[in-house]
């Protein structure tokens, strides 16, 4: 009888489980906040809600890793490390007079624990990065399904929708264009650099959502073109952009022979071609609409404000800290409610709370993270490698498309920002790595279909030995099976 100890199977395997569960939760979660922006953001009870509970149970199944140490000791999460520390320092303050606030508003860099997370769960098991492209291509059929249902319920029936039964800030459907278009320029980055098999209908559906959701968001606006038009430049050489530009080229076309069809954003815009142009001219110069250059005025006035007591102010070294209503001290309140606290910039929302060293070291942050991303999109074209080619160049867009909403809207603040913000920084870092332990890792055939060319099926032959040689090679075989050569089909 061996009486000799072995450890528990179940519960060695427990770390890998959990993480397991918190991806396929997590992954849930984002496709919530995604679709349904604060609807899904507000599901819980004050001060908990599902962002948090998720963010925890993240946080066991991280720190049940021995890879989370190996995260912990790079350039990049380190100076992540050192900006959550001193937004740490600057909250702690302010608990006593603003309370719950304070926590609240310091979560812009408190959902960087998301980063953490997901680099050390990718990094203990590697074909997991292989798994998140598998499922985003699920996400994309979603995305493309019910975005422009969703869409479209909450512009023409927004005063209808009832609020959900706990709270009276978000309605049972509620969406962002500007949000809904970060997600649509990461779609169409997907497709176009051949990570999913492109398919007419799946384009249509694309250029048709874009279209719809396009006008009611000129940040949205600038954010789907300038993160296109970057992975465009960054596209591995198995691309095929030209059939993603047929399909647009089809909606606008019957975009204009249709004109204004629906009235969007409270009768304000309508989606039409002549709005979206009036869009993209109110970006350069006056378009002599007051919604259009009524909030222009207002984001510079207050964005000035800010630059003139910090920069050039008393506030340079430490900002105003967390907790305290920028809107309301700044004189910029627009409700009674005082719901809006951040100045539709997350980027000077850093600044105006943390000072200039604060700022800098955010700046730093994301120039050192972009400079990863694109030295590994470098080695990767060098070395050939299409998907991993596709992947930087769509992690590098997602992040620019965030970037960019974040710098005209309150996106980074919130849990339908920050998170996907925080989760894209931590996969790219983790693919990086993985691009230099693991370059194989896509070399599935059924992870790589939809980039490599096409696989010729040859007929081979094999006879079982005998201790004679066969007298003819005509001779028939006993059996014989298909061998897959990666020549290109003609």
């Amino acid at each position: 009888m061996d009486l000799t100890y072995q450890p528990l199977r179940s519960f060695d395997a427990a770390p890998a489980r959990s993480g397991a569960l918190f991806l396929h939760v997590f992954g849930v979660l984002l496709l919530g906040y995604a679709l349904l922006g604060r609807t899904v953001a507000y599901v819980g009870m004050p001060p908990l809600y599902i962002g948090e509970v998720v963010l925890a149970l993240g946080l066991v199944s991280a720190l049940r890793t021995p890879a989370l140490r190996r995260v912990m000791t790079t350039s990049p999460f380190i100076f992540l490390a050192l900006l959550m520390g001193l937004a740490l320092v600057r909250t702690v303050p302010y608990f006593v007079t603003h309370g719950l606030d304070a926590a609240r508003d310091a979560m812009q860099l408190g959902y960087g624990l998301f980063a953490f997370i997901m680099a050390a769960l990718l990094l203990e098991q590697p074909e997991r990065l292989r798994d998140i492209v598998r499922r985003y291509r699920r996400f994309v059929l979603v995305m493309l399904a019910l975005v422009w249902v969703a869409y479209l319920v909450s512009k023409l029936f927004e005063e209808s929708i009832p609020f959900l039964p706990w709270t009276d800030s978000a309605r049972l459907v509620e969406v962002k264009a500007g949000d809904l278009m970060v997600h649509l320029a990461a779609i169409t980055v997907f497709l176009m650099v051949g990570l999913m098999r492109l398919r007419p209908l799946a384009v249509l559906a694309l250029a048709f959502t874009v279209g719809i959701v396009i006008v009611s968001s000129r940040a949205g606006m600038v954010a789907y073109g300038l993160a296109v038009g970057t992975a465009w430049l960054l596209r591995p050489a198995t691309a095929k952009p030209g059939r993603i530009a047929a399909g647009f080229v089809l909606v606008l076309a019957l975009g204009l022979a249709a004109g204004p069809v629906v009235a969007v954003n409270s009768g304000e815009r309508d989606v039409s071609v002549e709005q979206l142009w009036q869009n993209v001219t109110s970006v350069f110069v006056e378009s002599g609409t007051d919604t259009l250059d009524g909030s222009t005025e207002w984001r510079k006035a207050w964005w000035s404000r800010i630059v003139d007591y910090t920069i050039t102010g008393p506030h340079f070294w430490t900002g105003r800290g967390f907790g305290i209503n920028l809107a309301k001290v700044d004189g910029f309140s627009v409700s009674e409610d005082e719901s809006l606290r951040s100045p539709h910039n997350g980027h000077l929302t850093i600044l105006a709370r943390m000072g200039v060293p604060g700022f800098a070291l955010w700046t730093l942050l994301q120039l050192v993270w972009l400079a990863s991303m694109l030295h590994a999109w470098f080695r990767a074209r060098l070395a050939q490698q299409h998907t991993w080619t596709g992947l930087f160049a769509l992690l590098i867009a997602y992040w620019l498309a965030m970037t960019v909403n974040a710098s005209f809207d309150v996106y980074l603040e919130g849990p339908m920002g920050g998170i996907w913000f925080w989760t894209v920084w931590g996969i790219g870092l983790a693919a990086a790595q993985l691009h230099r332990t693991h370059p194989a890792l896509f070399e599935d055939p059924d992870a790589e279909s939809e980039i490599t060319p096409p696989v010729r099926r040859h007929r081979w032959t094999w006879a079982p030995q005998t201790s004679e040689r066969p007298a003819s090679s005509s001779a028939s075989p006993a059996w014989s099976w298909p061998r897959e050569s990666s020549t290109p089909s003609v």
